[in-house]
């Protein structure tokens, strides 16, 4: 169409001479398939075990875990979280995709917290369970201003020119954004 902007979007799995970058999902990492109920905390180990930064990236998902409970992202299945090979038989996290609002759904994930816990619902059980992920209480409470900070920031972002939503979509999309976890998370 004349006039509309053209976006081109980079692939994350090239390389700036755009050849491929090894990728595999943290489904494919663990072995596992869409039926079964994982644990982020088998993400973890993968991590420990086969990550070049391991400290980066523990934090980095457990801020993920932080975003996805706050925007009410309940497709958080282990197809949507990958990695990137770095060489020598060492990985790290991927971007980030596949991220969507569910207003209409339970603040439930997808993929467990660990096998004991199951189902992430709530800021305060993340927090608790931050050891899980090799990150200290003051490194959990400073992400967790941090993502809460950007994720209450959503309806100026919604309203940008490069969004564009109306008035009536985002009072449609309100409850993914709006609720108890965010309240949770501003005491945090």
């Amino acid at each position: 169409m004349e006039g509309t902007p053209v976006v081109v979007v980079r692939r994350f799995d090239r390389d700036a001479g755009d050849g491929r970058i090894p990728y595999l999902s943290a489904a494919s990492m663990l072995l596992s398939s869409r039926q079964e109920d994982r644990a982020y905390t088998e993400v973890v180990r993968t991590i420990e075990a086969r990550g070049d930064d391991p400290a980066r990236d523990r934090l980095e998902l457990w801020r993920r875990l932080v975003f996805n409970l706050l925007i009410t992202n309940v497709d958080d299945h282990l197809q949507n979280l990958a990695f990137l090979h770095v060489g020598h038989g060492q990985w790290r996290l991927a971007p980030t995709f596949d991220l969507n609002p569910f207003p209409d759904k339970d603040r439930e994930s997808k993929t467990w917290l660990s096998e004991e816990d199951g189902p992430i619902t709530d800021i305060g059980t993340l927090l608790r369970r931050c050891r899980l992920f090799s990150i200290s209480e003051s490194q959990a409470l400073g992400a967790l201003r941090e993502v809460h900070r950007a994720v209450a920031n959503w309806r100026v972002v919604a309203k940008s020119p490069e969004v564009g939503l109306s008035e009536r979509e985002l009072q449609d999309f309100a409850p993914a954004f709006e609720h108890m976890q965010m309240e949770a998370a501003a005491r945090g």
